[in-house]
């Protein structure tokens, strides 16, 4: 029952990490489900590799029989049980290799053709299109991943009641792969260079007067824009960008400034609203607020940050000036 739910608990966990966690939300939107099941059915496998192992030490089986660290005699004899749950584990460990080996499968082909230049460093592919077979067969998780599906297939098969009786020497010999295999597994996971991706955000607004003064800050901003992108953290900056003058406004939103036009708007901030959205999505934490600018605004942002929330987020007001 414990081992059981073990893997239920891991396997759940960890497809509900990869399908919700915030830090692998543009890996799973490339993906999709192949994601979450390659990293759940691994998490099962870990767990199983590291305990199908246990019941066939000889050394330790006898230490707990002739030993007092057992006991209670019903207890003692589940360890002649331990043949059988050797073999549950390998059960599991060839279940849940399919379930790998299949949602691996997709990724290459996910990898492939989702493929876009604003996720190059998360993308195993290099282009578009890239036939899949190069990411199993020319990266080290992929390579390591089929020598090892090869290596469990001549143990599992070996290891059947026909050949056992018929020739135990294949039998014996083809176990003793478990070296190589594991060797391969330290490789396996040891390549596996998915990282995640946190979700830290700057909110950054600006109150512009007229076009000129957003010339000043434009080029950095699509600069800063892009370069975030390219790293794989394009919510890293939050940029809300406000005018109340409109005119010669079509000449800013170009081509050049493609980046910056859904966050253009006309106006002024509603700032209660930003600072209820800002402390939802920070629920328990502390916010910086630097302000430089007018005194009315600051004023009015230094109350907002005084003010309780229902979200327990704290706001510690800073005025900047460079005047």
């Amino acid at each position: 029952v414990i081992w059981l739910s073990l893997n239920v608990l891991l396997f759940w966990k960890t497809f509900l990490l990869y399908n919700r966690g915030p830090e692998y939300h543009y890996l799973h939107q490339m993906l999709g489900l192949g994601l979450c099941l390659s990293r759940a059915s691994a998490s099962v496998l870990n767990l199983n590799c590291s305990l199908i192992l246990l019941p066939m030490c000889r050394t330790l089986l006898a230490y707990l029989r002739g030993s007092q660290k057992v006991p209670s005699r019903r207890t003692r004899r589940l360890l002649d049980k331990s043949r059988t749950f050797h073999i549950t584990c390998g059960v599991t460990i060839c279940i849940f290799s399919g379930v790998h080996v299949a949602a691996h499968l997709v990724n290459a082909l996910n990898f492939s053709v989702n493929y876009r230049e604003d996720f190059i460093e998360l993308n195993a592919a290099r282009y578009r299109d890239e036939d899949p077979r190069k990411l199993l067969f020319t990266t080290v998780p992929g390579l390591t991943g089929v020598c090892m599906v090869l290596v469990l297939f001549l143990m599992i098969t070996a290891s059947t009641y026909a050949i056992r009786v018929s020739n135990y020497d294949i039998f014996w010999y083809t176990h003793n792969l478990f070296f190589v295999f594991y060797m391969l597994l330290m490789l396996h996971v040891s390549g596996d260079d998915w990282k995640p991706y946190k979700l830290r955000r700057l909110y950054f607004i600006w109150v512009c007067r007229d076009i000129q003064s957003f010339r000043w800050f434009a080029d950095l901003l699509c600069v800063l824009h892009n370069k975030f992108w390219q790293e794989n953290r394009p919510d890293y900056v939050n940029i809300q960008l406000y005018l109340s003058q409109t005119d010669g406004l079509q000449k800013i939103i170009g081509e050049k400034y493609h980046a910056l036009n859904s966050r253009l708007f006309i106006g002024r901030p509603r700032w209660k609203l930003l600072f209820d959205e800002i402390a939802k999505c920070n629920r328990g934490k502390t916010v910086g607020v630097f302000c430089c600018g007018p005194n009315s605004i600051s004023k009015t942002l230094h109350k907002l940050s005084n003010q309780n929330n229902s979200y327990g987020t704290r706001f510690e007001y800073n005025k900047e000036s460079f005047s």
